[in-house]
């Protein structure tokens, strides 16, 4: 298992250039890889300036197949491999931001701002490009007949050691928080919880919430946990995914100074106003699908969570005129059932959908990485029925 922030280094192998002049003084050259450790990898290239500025992604097809040919002229073919778990490290030009993901990111996972994947290129890569293009222009000028090798085991060899490392070192780092995207299968590993998909833009709160918090809190209501405990923790829970969602919403939509603090600043205990809120403001309707009974249930537990984090229980003025509930006294120690805990849970899962999904209408994911993750799981379904 990794640890957070833990170096991971690269998958290694030669990088060889091959220089060739002609009679009449022409030089040209052909670029060769190999590698023979025992690690995972993956092959991407781009287009680059002499100096080592990247300027396009390049797709690299099958055997034989031509690639596409350069923005500019005298671009290098710049070819960069991943760390030995296969992944690619990146950097955000707009937030500073880094992650690790697959080879082709197209979003930020921060701060959500969109780039072809050359623009996210880490830092350490982009120091390797650098020094792959110096190296490339001096052979070029220097050899006349000959190979110039690029040794990137020596830099895989030098992670977690002491001493001077290789001019063109390159590792990454693992980061929080390692999820893969629902809707499209990429692997993201973030710092923090919570993010966009670096290649869809789809946010992992919903699987989140949805995949992990509630069925961890049913979990220990099945185990025989006080539904009280339960009640207060699935609000909480829900709280902070609403807080997420709304400060994405305050980051990324034009607002007054006083909504935007509204949405940063405070937090969601009074589910009346949440549903105004972003009803009012964004056309996102919380509540979208279930019953007024339903909502007014969901709206007590949102109160009940105070008496349930605050006061042990017990009921004091505040929960008596924010509720309106009459069907109890003041001071009374109040309880729930494993039923009403379970039912909260449920609603709580239908909001966090209607939340999720107007956001994604408002800011929608790059559909491509999604339609092929669906077209897979589509053949791998018919395939195994075929095969049953």
């Amino acid at each position: 298992m990794v640890s957070e922030f833990e170096e991971i280094g690269h998958s290694g192998g030669k990088i060889t250039f091959r220089i060739k002049t002609d009679d009449k003084g022409y030089r040209s050259y052909q670029i060769g890889w190999s590698s023979s450790r025992p690690v995972p990898f993956v092959l991407i290239a781009v287009y680059a300036l002499p100096q080592g500025v990247p300027v396009e992604d390049i797709q690299l097809g099958g055997i034989g197949q031509q690639l596409s040919p350069p923005p500019i002229p005298d671009c290098f073919t710049v070819f960069i491999t991943s760390d030995s778990q296969g992944k690619f490290g990146h950097h955000c030009p707009n937030c500073n931001g880094y992650w690790r993901s697959g080879p082709k990111p197209a979003v930020c996972p921060y701060c959500a701002t969109t780039a072809p994947s050359y623009n996210f290129l880490s830092e350490a890569q982009l120091r390797y490009v650098r020094h792959y293009c110096t190296v490339l222009s001096e052979a070029l000028v220097s050899v006349d007949n000959g190979e110039v090798v690029i040794d990137m085991d020596e830099v895989a060899d030098a992670v977690g050691k002491e001493g001077d490392k290789p001019a063109f070192y390159v590792s990454e780092q693992s980061q929080q928080r390692k999820f893969t995207c629902s809707a499209c299968d990429e692997f993201n590993d973030i710092l923090g919880r919570f993010g966009y998909c670096s290649l869809c833009g789809t946010r992992n709160d919903l699987s989140d919430f949805e995949g992990q918090t509630v069925p961890t809190i049913r979990g220990q209501l099945n185990s025989g946990n006080a539904p009280e405990d339960c009640v207060r923790d699935a609000v909480s829970s829900f709280d902070s995914f609403a807080a997420q969602y709304a400060k994405q919403l305050a980051e990324m939509v034009p607002l007054t100074e006083r909504r935007k603090n509204r949405l940063l600043k405070q937090r969601f205990h009074n589910l009346e106003e949440l549903r105004k809120t972003f009803r009012e403001w964004f056309d996102i309707d919380v509540c979208a699908g279930m019953k007024d009974d339903e909502c007014r249930s969901v709206a007590l537990m949102f109160f009940r969570r105070h008496v349930y984090e605050h006061n042990g229980g017990e009921v004091d003025q505040k929960y008596l005129e924010d509720s309106g509930d009459t069907t109890v006294r003041l001071k009374q120690h109040i309880h729930e059932t494993q039923q009403d805990a379970h039912s909260l849970l449920g609603s709580l899962v239908k909001m966090a959908h209607n939340i999720h999904g107007t956001f994604h209408e408002l800011f929608p994911p790059i559909p491509e990485p999604i339609k092929a993750f669906e077209d897979e799981k589509a053949r791998m379904a018919k395939y195994t029925r075929s095969g049953s």
